[in-house]
């Protein structure tokens, strides 16, 4: 789907912007080709109508060229932007704002997004064991959304998850910086870090049956840590490291406390609390 970009004049603004209001959000751009934060702003806003295509339209007013749409919303300053739904102006931002912030004030008015609606539904098909199933909605999801980064991220977790690392690792690599950075392209280039540990270690009955006669064996506890965390324990692994920490901290060249502190980081957006519980442990331990 092309993203919805438009040039807004005296002339077409009933049609370009109020009339298509009734049907999307129309997110309408005051700015000018003198103006500095205008600069910055409009790729980022081009980009995210080309993520989000068919959910808003982008209406672009030069105010040199337009000087009575500018007067008649009484634009004192640019960057300004209004959006609006059903006719009528709705949301209003002032000056260079990130990606966030437009979505989130669009989000209320947009209409839904088949892809999401699709990504619940695989949710709840792999949360059932149904992985045929979870596979099929996610490849419907892609097709409905191709730029919602969200559904290849399911489906690298879901590789992942069920051990298809090579997969997973190929698809990731080929997503965006954006998708990369989000907190769950971050978590799951973490996890690849565990598979690291789980790859050099003997297998989990061999790990389970040390740790039962050496509850305290060092090679152990870092190699469960790493079980657990593929195995999407992550509360399990941060108290394995904290034991493993308190038995010897100068293992492997303080890995215990390396490690934790990279799960703090993979976590502290989804499980902010967690983090910081596990943060004062660490804490307490050190001092």
């Amino acid at each position: 789907m092309q993203p919805m970009i438009i040039d807004i004049t005296a002339e077409n603004f009933q049609e370009m912007v109020v009339q298509n209001s009734f049907h999307v959000p129309v997110l309408v751009d005051f700015w000018a080709p003198w103006c500095g934060p205008c600069k910055q702003v409009m790729p980022m806003l081009e980009k995210l109508a080309a993520d989000l295509a068919g959910r808003f339209i982008l209406a672009k007013v030069n105010t040199e060229e337009q000087k009575e749409l500018a007067d008649q919303f009484q634009i004192r300053s640019i960057p300004s932007f209004k959006i609006f739904h059903q006719g009528q102006v709705v949301e209003e931002l002032q000056g260079a704002q990130p990606s966030s912030a437009f979505v989130n004030a669009l989000e209320k008015y947009m209409p839904a997004d088949e892809s999401e609606e699709l990504r619940q539904a695989a949710h709840q098909a792999f949360a059932e064991d149904d992985y045929e199933k979870a596979l099929e909605l996610l490849k419907k999801a892609a097709e409905a959304n191709p730029n919602n980064f969200r559904v290849h991220l399911d489906l690298a977790k879901m590789y992942f998850q069920r051990g298809h690392l090579d997969q997973a690792k190929a698809l990731l690599e080929k997503l965006p910086d954006e998708a990369k950075e989000s907190a769950e392209g971050r978590g799951l280039l973490g996890l690849f870090k565990f598979t690291e540990i789980v790859a050099s270690a003997p297998p989990i009955e061999e790990v389970q049956s040390t740790l039962a006669e050496n509850p305290n064996d060092p090679d152990s506890l870092y190699a469960l840590s790493g079980y657990l965390m593929l195995h999407n324990h992550p509360e399990k692994a941060l108290q394995t490291l904290l034991k493993l920490f308190m038995v010897d901290r100068d293992f492997q060249d303080g890995v215990a406390k390396k490690t934790l502190l990279e799960i703090f980081e993979m976590l502290k957006d989804d499980q902010p609390e967690m983090v910081m519980q596990y943060r004062r442990k660490l804490q307490n331990l050190m001092f």
